[in-house]
Order: structure tokens, then sequence, then C-alpha cells
């Protein structure tokens, strides 16, 4: 029960249980060293210092550091699909913009009824254009990390299917 109650804190990302648990930390250019402090453990999970066992104490994993726009994304050891949620939330208004559009209502409007400026809609619409292959990505967070939002609105994005996706890293 205690092993599971530290899971579930663990996984809500709780900062002061992860600040009693690391002992200390190493960053290096291709892995992360992280050693947990065996009082700490212990005492969270309910049981006595010696049965920890030593070597489960450190814990190190492959790192790579991604480019994503002005920013930079840590991938720590194997990555899990997960839907971005801005890239998400900004290909399905997108959509809706573009259907809108279509529909005959005026880009002021849709503009002005999304809470932004007609250029930040039309910069965003283009993902509503995108590839099939990269949209299905999108929404399954399987896109390449590197692929942010920034990089998809710049100017001058290729028509072209095959070109977007030589572009994004999809071929």
């Amino acid at each position: 029960r205690a092993a599971r109650d530290l899971v579930l804190r663990l996984n809500s990302r709780d900062p002061e249980t992860l600040r009693a648990l690391l002992k200390n930390g190493e960053l290096t250019q291709r892995k992360i060293t992280l050693v947990l402090d065996p009082k700490a453990l212990a005492t969270a999970l309910g049981v006595m210092t010696d049965d920890v066992a030593p070597d489960l104490l450190t814990v190190a994993a492959p790192v790579s550091l991604r480019p994503r726009g002005v920013e930079a994304k840590l991938l720590v050891g194997d990555p899990v699909p997960a839907p971005d949620p801005k890239l998400l939330r900004t290909l399905l208004n997108a959509h809706r913009w573009a259907d809108a559009l279509r529909s005959g209502t005026p880009l002021s409007e849709i503009a002005r009824a999304a809470g932004h400026r007609p250029h930040h809609i039309r910069t965003r619409m283009v993902l509503a254009f995108l590839s099939p292959k990269i949209q299905r990505a999108i929404l399954n967070g399987t896109q390449p990390p590197e692929l942010c939002l920034e990089r998809l609105v710049r100017p001058i994005v290729p028509p072209d299917w095959a070109e977007k996706e030589r572009r994004y890293g999809f071929g």
C-alpha cells in the first residue's frame, strides 16, 4: 500500500515528494543519473533503511536535447507517445476555423469569436492543411519531438505534402 501511495504521489508530480527522495543527480549530454536517498525512500515505503536494496537507489537513463522552435526539449529514456496539448488544440481549432471560412464566415468574424487577430487565425489555419500523415501523428502524439507549433506556423510553409513531411521529419 505504501509503494502504491508513493507511486501515486510521484505520478502527480508532487515536488516535495521528489525533493525528499532525491539525494543528488547528474546530467550529462547523453545520460541522466539520479541517486535516491535511502532513508527517505525507506520512510516513504514504511520499511527499515537496511531493507532498501542499494542497487535500486541509482536510476540512469539516456537523454537527448531536441530543438523545438525557440526552446529545447529534454528527452529522457524512451519517449512515450503523448499528444502535445498546445499543438493538438491548435490543430483542432484550425479545422474549426477552416470549416467556418468554407461556410462563408468572414475571417474577421472568426478571429473576433476566437478572441484573436485575423493574422493569428490565418497563420495557424495552415495546420488544417497538413498531410493526413502529419495530422495523425499530432493526434497520436507520435510526431518528431522537434516538431512544435512555432515551427509549423513559420512563414513559407511548403504547399506540397511530401515536402512538408520531409521538412518536419517524417521521411
